[in-house]
């Protein structure tokens, strides 16, 4: 074996010791958990068995850059000024990466010929070795060594030593990347799957995709944008970032010195083509040509921008804005692969933000439908109170919930409540008509088994409903009489002298079924009691029986409605018992009307 020349004579038991050194780090490389780990090893420690001055370890990141991920020796300005540079630039590392084999320069003279640029006039002895993948055969990055005052070239068995350690170094790194990548493509997953279950959770597709922005920084880019396309421009609805001083600098950038939509290039170009950007690196010279003036280039270069991309939010075939993702501090590139998950993530949003238009405009529809259905105001009845609640259930689809409430020539009021079968504009229509027909019928016969009776024939004949149940009331306060029917409903709710008791007839089955007997409830009405009609919305809960709901309501009429008298609002009252009382989630329709003598 021979002497190596950069020791300048030493003995071969020493190159031994190097060799038995060298061997242990390519173990420790092996057993690398970290990139840490691997480039503490491949620079500090390999420097200090080998005696280098310095040491640099490089990966390549595209197809013409290559990104510093370990040094020793080098001074900080040194660090930044090759913390990344581009593969065309010649230097021994590059030329590694270039052609796949090991450069040695002996001498200060062959560096001066081969590379001018790199000339201090320090005397040294240079290699750079190409980090080599088994399975592609490309170089993956280089490990490069200075010795400073050395001349000579490599001992061929520390040659071998060296190379096996830079494959070591290869491996290990591939081997870290592709646990990195795993763990990378698992939080992208679980990201998603967060991402989506907010845009499914909400229904103001606006404040989720500020969400949805800030939970994407710092995990997937340190800067996080959404814009929206508004009358064709492109508006930002949030900047996210970890600190806000930056954000609000962004937020700086764009307001004194708003992008050019007709420029090549940005989300106004992805907004109008519909394609994906991706700028692997941003480099200075990039900033500089956008740049305004000196001002404006030195808040760009403060942002320390590094790669982007820019994605389309899209409904069906229409682009409605735009995502951007930007890398800064992490000193991640994206990639192709990023572009990729930043196109699902815009997709999922775009079907949540289509949903939610679809979802106001059905809202919308139901609204204006279920108000042309129901009677916009009680009639005044002089010598009572009459209130009135009515809440929409909390979903696009309107009820089938109906009622109204009529004054007689002879000072009697009759009121009635009911609901159809089904949800949708089927169930609203059918509502309709039933409450038509019966505001027809109660001029024919306003008692209720007598009106009951004709809604069944009514139902035999030209049913707008396969199935209905109702409440009548007629109110006969000249004879401080109350006459009521249920036909498959909840009963009335009848408060006097402040406690409740339900008023019904046994034996009395919903609509639809056929023409049966509808025995009256006849009880006494006098002034100062109150009588609650209401549809099944107001006291039914999923997993609950109906005697838990009437018992809660019951309870809750005596605490709130046993203590009103003349000066009482009564629908302000009614409104805080259907919040005391109904289901939380709200999943059907509540009509409650309530009926008070006065005089």
């Amino acid at each position: 074996m021979n002497t190596t020349a950069w020791e300048g004579g030493d003995a071969s038991s020493t190159v031994a010791t190097r060799l038995v050194e060298l061997g242990r780090m390519a173990a420790d490389l092996a057993s690398a958990v970290t990139l840490d780990d691997l480039t503490e090893t491949i620079t500090q420690r390999a420097s200090a068995v080998m005696g280098a001055s310095r040491a640099v370890l490089v990966v390549r990141e595209g197809r013409h850059r290559l990104r510093t991920i370990g040094t020793h020796g080098l001074s900080p300005h040194l660090v930044q000024q090759w913390s990344s540079f581009d593969t065309r630039v010649p230097t021994p590392l590059t030329d590694a990466v270039r052609t796949r084999e090991p450069v040695v320069i002996t001498t200060v003279a062959e560096l001066l010929e081969r590379y001018p640029d790199l000339e201090d006039a320090a005397e040294r002895f240079t290699v750079a070795l190409p980090l080599m993948s088994p399975t592609t055969g490309e170089a993956v990055g280089a490990v490069g060594f200075r010795f400073d005052g050395q001349r000579g070239h490599l001992d061929s068995d520390e040659l071998s030593v060296l190379q096996f350690l830079t494959d070591m170094c290869a491996q290990t790194m591939l081997r870290l990347r592709a646990e990195a990548e795993s763990a990378d493509r698992a939080a992208r997953l679980e990201f998603l799957a967060h991402a989506s279950q907010a845009l499914a959770e909400s229904l103001d597709y606006r404040q989720t995709l500020r969400q949805v922005a800030s939970l994407a920084v710092p995990t997937h880019a340190d800067w996080c944008s959404v814009q929206m396309l508004d009358d064709g421009v492109l508006r930002t609805l949030a900047v996210a970032h970890v600190d806000p001083a930056k954000v609000q600098m962004a937020k700086e950038l764009e307001t004194r010195w708003p992008p050019d939509p007709n420029q090549p290039g940005g989300a106004a170009e992805v907004a109008r083509t519909g394609r994906s950007m991706l700028v692997e690196e941003i480099t200075d010279e990039m900033l500089v040509a956008a740049a305004r003036d000196d001002e404006h280039l030195r808040v760009a270069r403060e942002l320390g921008l590094l790669s982007a991309m820019s994605v389309p939010l899209r409904t069906h075939d229409r682009v409605i804005g735009v995502l951007t993702f930007v890398a800064a501090e992490s000193g991640r590139r994206y990639t192709a692969d990023d572009v990729a998950f930043a196109e699902d993530l815009a997709r999922r949003a775009g079907i949540a933000i289509d949903n939610a238009d679809l979802y106001s405009q059905t809202r919308r529809v139901a609204s204006v439908l279920q108000a042309t259905l129901l009677p916009h105001d009680l009639p005044e009845v002089p010598g009572w109170q009459v209130g009135m609640v009515y809440r929409q259930a909390g979903r696009t689809d309107v009820g089938g919930d109906y009622f109204d409430v009529s004054t007689l020539a002879d000072g009697k009021v009759i009121a009635f409540v009911g609901d159809v079968m089904g949800r949708g504009v089927d169930a609203s229509v059918a509502g309709s008509r039933m409450r038509s027909a019966t505001r027809v019928l109660v001029t024919q016969d306003p008692e209720p088994p007598a009106l009951a009776s004709a809604i069944d024939r009514l139902m035999t004949h030209q049913p707008p409903t396969p199935m209905a149940s109702a409440a009548y009331a007629l109110f006969d306060p000249a004879h401080d009489k109350l006459s009521t029917v249920v036909a498959g409903h909840p009963p009335p709710l009848l408060l006097q002298n402040g406690v409740s008791r339900y008023v019904v007839e046994e034996g009395s089955p919903v609509h639809g079924i056929g023409i049966v007997q509808r025995p009256a409830a006849r009880v006494p009405f006098a002034v100062g009691d109150l009588l609650l009609l209401y549809t099944d919305g107001l006291v039914e809960r999923r997993g609950e029986s109906i005697d838990a709901g009437l018992g809660r309501l019951q309870a809750a009429a005596e605490e709130m409605l046993g203590g009103v008298d003349d000066d009482t609002d009564l629908d302000e009252v009614l409104h805080d018992l259907a919040e005391a009382v109904t289901d939380p989630d709200r999943h059907d329709d509540v009509a409650l009307l309530a009926f008070r003598r006065m005089l």
